[in-house]
């Protein structure tokens, strides 16, 4: 009982750690949107599929290479796969994907056991050969996850582009309209109303300086006034240059940015829409790309982890070394 009590330990590490990562695809063919336009919350969903990608490597292991007989670790893997639906909301895609990873589980459990057989020594090799078809398993469920969200997702509402990848065409353009406007955007409505300004009010000026002082007195007067008057316009021309340059500045943006955006989102729509059934698909494999890339690079973890706990586990009394010995038959010359 002792034993099926740790097996039972094992079974339960491998099981949460598939539920987990039936939760995550779950989150992912829900969330699309956020592979489609990448942000911080992205990168988060990401971390959580690695995390549990590496642990469900992790329990894999210690369960292909301690539970024995060998039908419990297949009895394990298919409850394992249960968990991961159960993780997806008992998703019809969801049963495809995770019949994908019991079958692969069992090729993988059954070659692990095959090659410690065969070994003198136990050794995590032969659980390191096999990873690759537990990690390019779960690779392919987890896109496989996004295909069928995104699929649906298009099939309902058809295909739209991410408003944030809008935005950000959006806002490049709008940038390069910026530096092509001029300095001088207000100087022609500033100088139509300088000059009214001057005619009107130097006349009437002019006008009442005349009836009270002499005509020679009177155009000194005037000749100062006029120098002063002249800075004072000058002053406000520049103020009044800059909010106006400003305020013709944002409509002319504002009005280009908003034609802009719906002539591209037309545009891009209408090229793709013959051809939207195809785009999950698309992105499903540059998704694979990309995770497979990712997972060769760290998928020695799960490795390096393993070897650090099987010594520690001995230690602690939970497996212990056990020498055994078989007959072995060889063909020799009579």
């Amino acid at each position: 009982m002792h034993r099926e009590l740790k097996s039972t330990v094992f079974a339960v590490l491998l099981i949460a750690a598939s539920y987990y990562f039936g939760s995550i695809c779950e989150r992912i063919g829900q969330g699309y949107e956020l592979i489609l336009s990448p942000s911080g919350e992205t990168l988060g969903l990401a971390l959580r599929l690695l995390l549990a990608m590496g642990v469900v490597a992790l329990a894999a292991g210690l369960v292909a290479a301690l539970v024995r007989p060998l039908w419990a670790c297949f009895v394990i893997f298919a409850l394992s796969a249960l968990a991961m639906l159960l993780g997806w909301e008992l998703k019809a895609s969801g049963g495809v994907l995770t019949a994908v990873y019991f079958i692969a589980s069992l090729i993988y459990v059954e070659r692990i056991a095959r090659e410690l057989n065969d070994r003198l020594r136990f050794s995590v090799r032969p659980i390191s050969q096999s990873q690759f078809i537990l990690l390019t398993t779960l690779i392919i469920v987890a896109c496989g996850s996004f295909y069928f969200g995104y699929a649906a997702e298009i099939e309902r509402e058809g295909f739209s582009i991410p408003p944030a990848l809008v935005e950000m065409v959006v806002e490049r353009m709008e940038k390069e309209v910026v530096k092509f406007l001029p300095a001088d955007l207000g100087e022609v409505a500033l100088t139509s109303i300088r000059d009214q300004f001057e005619r009107v009010l130097l006349d009437e000026m002019e006008e009442e300086v005349s009836k009270r002082l002499p005509a020679a007195q009177a155009e000194v007067v005037m000749a100062e006034f006029g120098r002063q008057f002249e800075k004072i316009l000058d002053e406000m021309e520049r103020e009044a240059g800059e909010r106006l340059q400003g305020i013709e500045r944002d409509a002319i943006v504002a009005e280009f940015r908003e034609q802009f955006e719906r002539t591209l989102v037309e545009f891009v729509e209408n090229a793709i829409r013959p051809y939207e059934r195809w785009i999950p698909v698309v992105l499903a494999i540059s998704l694979f790309s990309l995770l497979a890339t990712i997972t060769v690079l760290l998928s020695w973890i799960p490795v390096v982890a393993l070897m650090v706990i099987f010594p520690l586990l001995t230690a602690l009394g939970v497996t212990e070394v056990v020498a055994e010995t078989g007959l072995i038959r060889r063909l020799t010359l009579g």
